[in-house]
C-alpha cells in the first residue's frame, strides 16, 4: 500500500525539521563541559556479561565485547539481527542476496552462502541456545535485555564456528514479583512512499509470588517493501542476438508470455509474527528452572533482486535481451522486475518460515559449585521461492528451496565457586542437527538459448525447447544429519592482586552424514515418461523405445519423469524418486578438533585493565548442498584461525568515561570459499555447479576503540571506530579442476576478502532535557559510517583463462564493481518524550536521512549476470510505548 500524497509530503517535512531541530541542539550543547561537581553527580552503570559462561562485569572480562542494552537496539526501530551490526566495530551485517537470511561476518571472515549444508563464521546464541545456519540466525529483535558481540575466534567459549566470533543475545526474564505490561506501536515510510508498521508488546504475570513467573512477549511487524515491479528496460524479444537471426517477437510460440515489464506493484514486503512464552520458577535459593516456548511465522515477500550485471560480463544475458541497469542507462536500484507466473514457482506466495522452539535451562547451586543444564529442541521450516535475475519475464532462473531443519541441544556446566584464587568453569555438550531439503528449479536461460539452432516448427514459430519456462521443474534433495560433541575447561587464577591468568581448551568432534541423488555428467535412467528427445540410444540405429532401446535419459531428474509439472506438484515434498538419478552420494565424514586460549590480564588501576591473548577457533567441515558429481560430493575440511589479541579497559574521569582499545592480528587457514565447478552436461553442452572448497590462507589486522562519555549528567557521547586490513596470503582458482576446457588455475591472492570494510567511524549523541512538569525530552542522533567491502570470495566472472598466465580477451576485471557493498554514511536520529512517571513515551525518528542509495549484498552467477540488493532508503516513522 501507497502512502498518500498528502502523508509522503508530510513525511518528507518531517525528517527535514528533524534534522534542524537536532542539528541546532547538537549546536547547542557541543561547547558544554561537565564540571566538577557535575562529574560527581553521576556515573556510567556496570555493565554484566556471560561470555566467560559465568557473570562478570565487562570491563574485567579480557576480551573484545561490545554490550548493547535493550533501550539502544530499540533505538534503530530495526527488526532484525541486522540492527546490532553498526553498534560494535569491525561487525558488518548484512542480507544473503536473494533471502532474507544473515551474510556478513566480524573481522572480515563473513560469506555470502546460502547453501543449507554449510556452517556460519560467526555463532548466535539466544538464551544460550545455538542458531547453525545463516536461515536460522536472521531472527526477530524483540524483548531483549541485552546483546553481546564477542568479536575474533571464540572456538575455547563457545565452540565451533566462531571464528569471526559471536553474538549472545539475553532476552528479558519474568518478574516474579510485580504484575506488568509493556507496549509500543510505530508506524511509518520510506522515501518513495511504502509504510511500515509494528507492534510490540510484553506481559508479566507473578503466578506464585517471588517463585514461579509468567511472561508472554510477542511482536508483529509489517512493511509493503521499497522496491517497485516497474522496471521496463528488457530489450527481449526485439534486442539481443534473436533479431540478428531474424527471430522477431511475432515468431515465438503464442504459448510463450513475452511481457518484461511488471505491474507497479510494491516488492521486497515484509510481515512476521513472533512470540515467546516463558515460566521461571525459583522455589528456593538452590533451584531454578526456566522455560521458554518460541513461535515465528514469516510470510514475508521473496527478496526481489537487481539486475547489475557489468556490460561486458554477463555476455549470456545480454545476448538474450536483459542487460543490467547500468548498461541499460537505468539509474533507479528500487525500480526492477520480479518472474511472471507460469513456471510453476509461485512467487507471490513470498518466503515462508515457520519456528517452533521449546527451551528449558535448569540451575543448581552447591556449597562450592553449580550446575547448569541447558537443553532446547528447535524446528523450523521453510519455502522459500526466489527469483534470482531481476527481471520481470517468465522465468530467467527461479527456484524454490524447501526444508525442514530440526536442532538438539544439550548442554551440562559446572562452575565453581571458591574463595581463593583459582576458579574454572568445564562442560559438555551434544548438539544434533537433522536437515530434509528439497530445490525445484526453472533454468528459463536454457529455453530461450536453444531457440538459437532451433528451428521452426509445423506452425512456423520457433522450436524452441520451453519446458523449462513451462513447468517442467529440475529437481534434487539433500538429506544430512549433523552430531556434534564437545567438552571444555576454562580456569583463571589470580597470580597477585593485580595478575589473572586464564587458560581453556575444547575438544570437538563432529560428524555428518550426507545423502544425495544425482546424476555426474551422465544421464540419468529411463522410464515410462522419457521423451525421445532426451533418449540416449542404446542402438541409435534402432527407433527409441524406453524399455528396449534407451540407454539413458538427460533430463531424468525432472518432474515430467513422474508425470507432473510445477503447477501440479506439492513442492514441499521429494516427489521424483531416487531411482531415477544415476547414482546416489552416502558419505560420511567426521572431523576432531581442539581449540583453546590463554590469556594474561593486568590491573593497572582499580578501574583499568590491560590483557593480552591468544586463542583460536575453526568453522566446521562440511559437503557442498549443490554438487552434482562424485568429485564433488566429497567433503571439505574446517576452516582454522589463531588470533592474537591486545586490549585495555578503562572507567576513567571517576567513571564518566569508558574506554575500550584492542589490537588485534588473525591467521586463517584452509579457507573455506565457494567455486564454481565447471563440467559438461550429460546432453554435451557445458555446466557448472557452486562448490565450497578448502582455498588457501589469509591474515587480518586491526584496531578497534570504544568510547561512552557522560559528558554532563544530561548529555552522553559515544563513538566506535574499526580499522581492518585483511588480505590472502594464498588463494588459487581453479575453474576447470576436471581439465575439460584446458583452463589453468588463476592466483586470486591479489582480490578482495569478502566482507572486510577498511574502515568502520560511529559517534553518537544523547542529550535528555528535563522539562518542568518532571518530563523529559531525550533527543538522539547518531552516524555510522563504513568502507566499501567485497561480497564475492573470487572474480565473479570465474572465466578469466590465462595462457601461461596472460589474461586473454574477454577476461573480467580483478574487482568487479557491482559485486561490492558500496561506502556510505548513514544518519539516524530521533526524538522522544517521556512522561514525568516514565508511564509513556512518544517518539519522532528518522533513518538515513541523507537519503544514501548503497549496495548492501550481491551475488556473481558465473559469466551469466549479477543479482543485488540495496539498503533502504530514508525512513521516517513515529512509535508510542506505554508501561503498566
Amino acid at each position: 500500500m501507497s502512502l498518500p500524497c498528502s502523508t509522503l509530503l508530510a513525511a518528507r517535512r518531517f525528517t527535514g525539521a528533524l534534522t534542524a531541530v537536532l542539528a541546532a541542539l547538537l549546536a547547542w550543547v557541543a561547547p558544554s563541559v561537565a564540571t566538577a561537581e557535575e562529574a560527581q553527580a553521576g556515573v556510567l552503570e556496570e555493565i554484566i556479561v556471560t561470555g566467560t559462561k559465568r557473570e562478570a562485569s565487562q570491563q574485567d572480562t579480557p576480551i573484545a565485547v561490545s554490550t548493547i542494552t535493550a533501550n539502544d537496539i530499540s533505538k534503530t526501530f530495526g527488526n532484525d539481527i541486522r540492527a546490532v551490526g553498526d553498534l560494535s566495530p569491525n561487525v558488518n551485517l548484512t542480507l544473503q542476496t536473494g533471502f532474507n537470511a544473515l551474510a556478513g561476518g566480524i573481522r572480515g571472515t563473513g560469506t555470502i552462502s546460502i547453501l543449507t549444508t554449510q556452517d556460519p563464521s560467526v555463532g548466535i546464541l539466544i538464551d544460550e541456545f545455538a542458531l547453525n545456519h545463516v536461515q536460522t540466525q536472521f531472527v526477530e529483535l524483540f524483548d531483549l535485555e541485552q546483546v553481546e558481540i564477542y568479536r575474533g575466534p571464540q572456538g575455547t567459549l563457545f565452540g565451533k564456528n566462531s571464528t569471526g566470533g559471536t553474538i549472545v543475545i539475553t532476552s528479558k526474564r519474568p518478574d516474579l514479583d510485580e504484575a506488568g505490561a509493556d507496549i509500543r506501536a510505530s508506524i511509518g515510510g520510506y522515501d518513495g512512499g511504502s509504510d511500515n508498521r509494528k507492534v510490540q508488546v510484553g506481559i508479566d504475570v507473578p503466578l506464585i509470588p517471588g517463585q514461579l513467573g509468567f511472561r508472554f512477549a510477542g511482536s508483529y511487524a509489517s512493511e509493503d517493501g521499497f522496491y517497485t515491479n516497474d522496471k521496463d528496460t528488457a530489450l527481449f524479444p526485439n534486442g539481443g542476438l534473436f533479431p540478428l537471426l531474424g527471430i522477431g517477437p511475432g515468431d515465438w510460440p503464442p504459448e510463450l508470455n513475452l511481457t518484461t515489464t511488471g505491474a507497479g506493484e510494491a516488492l521486497g514486503g515484509k510481515e512476521v509474527f513472533a512470540a515467546k512464552a516463558k515460566l521461571l520458577w525459583q522455589p528456593n535459593d538452590r533451584y531454578e528452572g526456566y522455560f521458554i516456548w518460541e513461535i515465528v511465522d514469516d510470510n514475508s515477500d521473496s527478496p526481489p533482486g537487481v539486475n547489475e550485471t557489468p556490460a561486458g560480463e554477463g555476455f549470456v544475458f545480454e545476448l538474450l535481451g536483459f542487460p543490467g541497469i547500468q548498461a541499460a542507462g537505468h539509474d533507479d536500484p528500487f525500480s526492477t522486475g520480479v518472474t511472471q507466473q507460469g513456471n510453476g514457482i509461485n512467487i507471490r506466495d513470498g518466503h515462508r518460515v515457520n519456528v517452533n522452539g521449546f527451551y528449558l535451562n535448569q540451575s543448581i547451586a552447591l556449597e562450592r559449585f553449580s550446575i547448569k543444564s541447558i537443553t532446547g529442541y528447535r524446528e523450523q521450516r521453510e519455502t522459500l521461492p526466489s527469483t534470482y535475475t531481476g527481471e520481470a519475464f517468465v522465468s530467467l532462473f527461479d527456484a524454490t528451496r524447501n526444508l525442514e531443519r530440526d536442532q538438539f541441544q544439550q548442554e551440562v556446566r559446572l562452575i565453581s565457586e571458591f574463595d581463593g584464587p583459582f576458579n574454572f568453569v568445564a562442560g559438555g555438550i551434544y548438539l544434533q542437527d537433522d536437515l530434509d531439503f528439497r530445490a525445484y528449479t526453472s533454468v528459463g536461460i536454457s529455453s530461450l538459448f536453444s531457440a538459437l539452432t532451433a528451428g521452426r516448427d509445423d506452425r512456423g514459430y520457433v522450436a524452441a525447447d520451453l519446458r523449462n519456462l513451462s513447468g517442467d521443474l529440475g529437481a534434487g534433495r539433500v538429506k544430512q544429519r549433523r552430531d556434534s560433541i564437545a567438552f571444555y575447561v576454562d580456569g583463571s587464577y589470580e597470580a597477585t592482586d593485580r595478575l589473572t591468568i586464564s587458560a581453556g581448551a575444547r575438544w570437538t568432534q563432529d560428524e555428518k552424514l550426507f545423502n544425495k541423488p544425482i546424476n555426474g555428467t551422465g544421464p540419468g535412467p529411463c522410464n515410462q515418461y522419457t521423451e525421445a528427445r532426451d533418449a540416449v540410444l542404446a542402438d541409435p540405429s534402432q527407433p527409441f523405445d524406453w524399455q528396449a532401446n534407451c540407454a539413458g535419459d538427460v533430463r531424468s531428474g525432472t518432474l515430467a519423469r513422474v508425470g507432473l509439472t510445477g503447477h501440479e506438484v506439492d513442492q514441499r515434498r521429494a516427489v521424483v524418486p531416487d531411482s531415477q538419478y544415476a547414482l546416489l552420494v552416502n558419505s560420511k565424514e567426521k572431523w576432531d578438533e581442539v581449540t583453546w586460549r590463554l590469556v594474561a590480564d593486568y590491573a593497572i588501576t582499580d578501574d583499568s585493565l590491560g590483557y593480552i591473548s591468544v586463542a583460536t577457533g575453526f568453522l566446521a567441515g562440511g559437503y557442498s548442498e549443490t554438487c552434482g558429481q562424485p568429485i564433488t560430493c566429497i567433503a571439505y575440511n574446517p576452516e582454522t584461525n589463531i588470533n592474537i589479541e591486545a586490549g585495555y579497559k578503562a572507567d576513567l574521569l571517576d567513571d564518566r568515561m569508558r574506554l575500550n582499545v584492542a589490537a588485534f592480528y588473525t591467521m586463517f587457514d584452509d579457507l573455506q570459499r565457494n567455486q564454481v565447478f565447471a563440467f559438461t552436461n550429460a546432453d554435451g553442452s557445458p555446466g557448472q555447479e557452486t562448490i565450497t572448497l578448502n582455498a588457501g590462507e589469509s591474515t587480518a589486522a586491526g584496531i578497534e576503540a570504544e568510547l561512552t562519555w557522560l559528558l554532563t549528567d544530561n548529555l552522553q557521547i559515544r563513538g566506535s571506530l574499526g580499522w581492518l586490513n585483511a588480505e590472502y596470503d594464498e588463494f588459487e582458482f581453479n575453474a576447470d579442476p576436471a581439465g575439460i576446457f584446458g583452463v589453468a588455475p588463476v592466483d586470486l591472492s591479489d582480490l578482495d576478502i569478502p566482507f572486510a570494510a577498511e574502515w568502520q567511524v560511529g559517534a553518537e549523541a544523547i542529550l535528555d532535557t528535563p522539562l518542568g512538569n518532571g518530563a523529559a525530552l531525550v533527543s538522539r542522533v547518531g552516524f555510522h559510517y563504513q568502507s566499501d567491502a567485497e561480497t564475492s570470495p573470487f572474480d565473479p566472472n570465474a572465466a578469466d583463462p590465462r595462457v601461461d598466465g596472460v589474461p586473454q580477451p574477454g577476461g573480467s576485471a580483478r574487482h568487479p564493481t557491482f559485486t561490492k557493498m558500496e561506502e556510505r554514511v548513514l544518519v539516524n536520529a530521533d526524538i522522544t518524550y517521556m512522561s514525568p512517571d516514565e508511564q509513556y513515551y512518544f517518539t519522532l525518528f528518522g533513518k538515513n536521512l541523507l537519503n544514501e542509495e548503497y549496495r548492501v549484498s550481491a551475488n556473481s552467477v558465473g559469466a551469466l549476470w549479477n543479482f543485488t540488493q540495496y539498503g533502504a532508503p530514508m525512513q521516517w516513522g513515529v512509535e508510542f510505548g506505554v508501561n503498566f
